[in-house]
């Protein structure tokens, strides 16, 4: 017993306290206790909980959480003689906006955007595959020698992709070829050596990269 009520300090660490009474005879007045084990926060945890207060039984609880896109897993214990629930929710982290329609994780799961107020990668154009979202982020913010941080990301099926950092647009055009990965692998041991970040770096060529410094 005393392992379990550990284990309930340890999972339920940050939680909403919620009191409400069911309107159904299953349930007298209970404690709701939620959890939300992500540090993202979604307008969607708001509606959640007052939806909560709506529901009659444990099946419909689960249902209703269960219907949430942005959920990846939960528990739910339930303590009928200290008449409390405790759910313990992990939320998808999302990595990027597309279109203000959908997040996406890194994992490539799609879900509603919610109009969430974090900020994050905004992505706009009809890209031909997300999976290239996913690599042009970790080809821009994984290096170890210039701190890149995206802001946006676009793509024009004339232009191609166009990543906005806070310092620098960084143009690859529309082929990420594994050459142009390269030559942008060499810019940036360049870039780190001379000690300068321009404010456009334009990969669209075939052999080479051009570099803005601007005034």
């Amino acid at each position: 017993m005393k392992s379990f009520k550990r284990l309930l300090m340890h999972l339920f660490n940050k939680i909403i306290p919620l009191i409400f009474l069911f309107s159904s005879g299953l349930f007298a007045q209970y404690q709701i206790n939620i959890n939300y084990e992500s540090g993202f926060e979604y307008r969607s945890q708001k509606f959640l909980i007052n939806d909560i207060k709506n529901e009659h039984s444990r099946r419909n609880i689960h249902r209703l959480i269960e219907k949430q896109d942005w959920i990846k897993d939960y528990t739910i214990i339930f303590q009928p003689m200290k008449k409390k629930v405790f759910i313990s929710i992990k939320n998808r982290e999302p990595l990027f906006i597309l279109n203000q329609e959908y997040f996406y994780d890194e994992d490539l799961i799609k879900f509603k955007y919610d109009q969430s107020n974090k900020k994050l990668i905004e992505v706009s154009g009809s890209v031909p595959s997300v999976e290239s979202i996913i690599f042009l982020i970790k080809l821009v913010q994984s290096s170890d020698l210039i701190n890149f941080k995206i802001d946006k990301i676009n793509y024009s099926v004339v232009t191609g992709w166009d990543v906005i950092t806070e310092s620098t647009l960084i143009r690859f055009g529309k082929d990420i070829s594994k050459k142009r990965v390269k030559i942008f692998g060499d810019t940036l041991n360049y870039l780190y050596d001379n000690g300068k970040i321009p404010s456009i770096i334009d990969m669209r060529y075939k052999d080479g990269v051009a570099l803005d410094y601007g005034k």
